[in-house]
């Protein structure tokens, strides 16, 4: 009927099954079941290829994962799946090329310059994409706190990474053709930017030494804590609430890594040597979209 709505509608995309065919009695014939081996779901598989990754760094095999080219990506760093929602990293050895031992005693600027390049051209872009990025350290204020010589001296936990980021991201507007010469301009761009990553910042051992909150219950040793504080701290600022499997991971401590994947996070092992570069980055995508291609990569390698 030309003039009813249905024709309005858009064709289903599932077409209706062909009819069974009937026996003389008008009965259905029976329709001998096969029972078919599938493979294995892709997030099996990438599970499976995580384990692999992360196996072969704890092994020593670091060089996929060393090579920067990360200036090559221009303005279009390649973008997680669209089961991610939020990407973390670890401060020292994974975003930053040195160790601060979690505490930083010198001028901002200067371990601002250690930040590594495919962070800084990566996260404008994250965020501008509407995923969420948050940065979990062992960095810790409470050193300040049980230190007096410390605390006259330097930075640590939420304050040093509060810092860092806006300090960062300052000079990389700065370089900006039309910013060049609005230092302002560029300072209220990077604040943009910092207010816009989450942060978690604690040291286990100190915080189940001096913290009355992990008297009856410790802080694991690992960044387990610390990503349930960047969850929670996402749920007070959507409204929504993240899974595990939705995020993922970047360390360069392997422990760290495991005990994510363990909890269901896409983690991903930084070699310490090079920090958080393109090739991270892009081994771990490759990760998520083609885990066999990664499997088939790897298991090539080994011995």
């Amino acid at each position: 009927n030309p003039h009813s709505s249905a024709h309005l509608l858009p064709p289903s995309p599932y077409p209706s099954p062909p009819s069974r065919p009937t026996t003389r009695t008008g009965r259905m014939a029976s329709k001998p079941i096969k029972i078919r081996q599938g493979k294995p779901p892709i997030a099996q598989r990438r599970r499976e290829a995580e384990q692999i990754l992360a196996t072969a760094v704890k092994n020593g095999k670091t060089d996929l994962l060393e090579k920067d080219s990360a200036t090559n990506w221009r303005s279009s760093p390649p973008m997680p799946p669209s089961t991610i929602k939020m990407v973390l990293w670890d401060m020292d050895r994974t975003l930053l090329n040195t160790h601060t031992r979690g505490l930083w005693t010198e001028d901002i600027s200067k371990l601002a310059k250690e930040v590594t390049r495919a962070f800084k051209i990566l996260v404008p872009h994250l965020l501008h994409k509407n995923f969420a990025v948050g940065v979990v350290t062992f960095s810790d204020k409470l050193v300040l706190s049980s230190n007096s010589r410390a605390g006259d001296l330097g930075m640590a936990g939420e304050d040093l990474v509060n810092d860092l980021l806006e300090e960062t991201f300052t000079e990389l507007y700065l370089r900006v053709k039309k910013l060049k010469s609005n230092k302002d301009l560029a300072m209220k761009n990077a604040k943009h930017i910092r207010k816009q990553i989450f942060v978690a910042a604690a040291f286990p051992e100190l915080r189940n030494q001096h913290d009355s909150d992990f008297k009856d219950k410790e802080m694991p040793n690992s960044k387990r804590w610390h990503i349930d504080q960047v969850i929670q701290q996402y749920k007070e600022k959507t409204g929504s609430v993240l899974k595990y499997d939705e995020i993922m991971l970047f360390d360069d401590t392997i422990e760290n890594v495991e005990a994510a994947l363990s909890a269901g996070v896409h983690a991903f092992a930084v070699s310490p040597q090079s920090a958080f570069t393109s090739s991270c980055w892009e081994l771990a995508l490759e990760t998520l979209q083609s885990p066999n291609d990664i499997i088939s990569k790897l298991r090539k390698r080994a011995p």
